[in-house]
């Protein structure tokens, strides 16, 4: 059952003491209480609002305007419960720290109900208020203004709100890097994540934006260093993350490292070797100088396309594996004259001169001289053999 507080507690103070409240006003107050207490609504909502009916003074409206707002709370009426609300703090006739607490409470209401300019309004009036804590205004403020898109002020609320606090939620710390990332105020974004990423260091997410934001501001080292940390730590999980970060190696051209880390990630089945990843792990094998490991890949895999068999072959022909080169470019269907049909045949012709097979590299080239793509290399190849 939803428990539910009045603001002025009907058993501690007799409510027909001043301000005057009539006994009969007091009985059916503490009747519908009662009623509420054993969670029957409804009936409590009747007697309320025909005591409201009958001419009463404003000390009495507002109570009766107090406990059915709570019935209303109770079943999620709250635009019923910001009228009761309102209704009150027009009356005027309780104390000034229980209209400070209405006027708390209904500024949290306007903020839920995306009022952000009456929560505003009314969180301002109470920041000089006695009996609110200013930690519980500045989070309404800090709010009502972030969601009004006034990221400035919410950053403004936000740095006192901090300094009124030990200890401070996740979620206020989004609220503020998230202000300054909408300011494009990448540099305080970046000291507001590095704490996130220390005081919530299991977050995958945080470090991944720290980088993110490293990146984003040209520092792409010490994007490295964040995301070489994560997986230090095992925080980096996810495949996209972890293929973020060998993009990061990438662009720092760290090779080595990329091709390392992509082939334990396929092995231990944390990413799936689609034809994407395929190709990054043999570009990273060949720009890491691994080349026979390119080529073993090369070999081994699924992917027999036009294109990789042609760099497989060029692999061979770079390390002097003519033989292998050529069994490989044999087993490739061109089309006559096309683009990849020259470059095949020219280097074919290459293999042959390199395996001191000069007829066969001229044959081949003779076969090329009529190829709109490579007639002008494979003319300028056949003049050198023929001086």
């Amino acid at each position: 059952m939803k428990k539910l507080i009045l603001i002025l507690l009907l058993a501690s103070c007799p409510l027909w003491a001043k301000p005057s409240m009539s006994q009969k006003t007091y009985d059916e107050l503490i009747k519908a209480q009662k009623l509420m207490d054993k969670q029957d609504y409804k009936l409590a909502k009747t007697i309320l609002e025909e005591l409201l009916k009958q001419k009463k003074n404003d000390y009495e409206k507002s109570f009766i305007l107090q406990t059915l707002a709570n019935i209303h709370i109770y079943n999620n009426q709250y635009e019923k419960v910001e009228k009761a609300y309102e209704e009150i703090i027009k009356l005027n006739a309780f104390e000034e720290k229980n209209i400070h607490s209405i006027k708390y409470s209904l500024g949290k209401i306007y903020l839920s109900s995306m009022k952000y300019n009456k929560s505003l309004k009314l969180s301002l009036e109470l920041l000089n208020s006695k009996v609110i804590k200013k930690e519980d205004i500045y989070e309404n403020l800090i709010l009502a203004y972030y969601y009004d898109k006034n990221y400035k002020k919410s950053i403004e609320y936000s740095k006192l709100y901090f300094q009124t606090k030990q200890k401070i939620d996740e979620s206020w710390y989004k609220i503020l890097y998230s202000s300054y990332i909408e300011l494009k105020d990448y540099k305080n974004g970046i000291e507001v994540m590095k704490t996130m990423v220390k005081l919530f260091n299991t977050k995958e997410e945080y470090w991944v934006q720290l980088a993110s934001l490293y990146q984003q501001t040209n520092q792409l080292k010490k994007s490295l260093s964040t995301l070489e940390l994560a997986f230090k730590n095992s925080v980096l999980t996810k495949k996209d993350n972890i293929l973020y970060f060998i993009n990061i190696l990438l662009q720092n051209e760290v090779y080595n490292k990329a091709s390392l880390l992509l082939a334990k990630a396929v092995k231990e089945n944390l990413i799936k070797e689609d034809k994407k990843i395929f190709e990054i792990l043999v570009s990273s094998y060949i720009n890491s100088k691994q080349i026979q490991k390119a080529i073993n890949k090369l070999e081994n895999s699924e992917f027999k396309e036009e294109k990789y068999q042609f760099l497989l072959a060029n692999l061979y022909y770079n390390k002097h594996q003519f033989d292998k080169s050529l069994e490989v470019l044999n087993s490739i269907k061109t089309i006559k004259n096309s683009k990849v049909d020259g470059e095949k045949n020219i280097l074919k012709a290459l293999c042959y001169y390199e395996l001191d097979n000069k007829k066969d590299s001229i044959k081949t080239l003779e076969q090329v001289v009529n190829n709109p793509y490579s007639k002008s290399k494979a003319k300028s190849i056949l003049q050198q053999l023929r001086s």
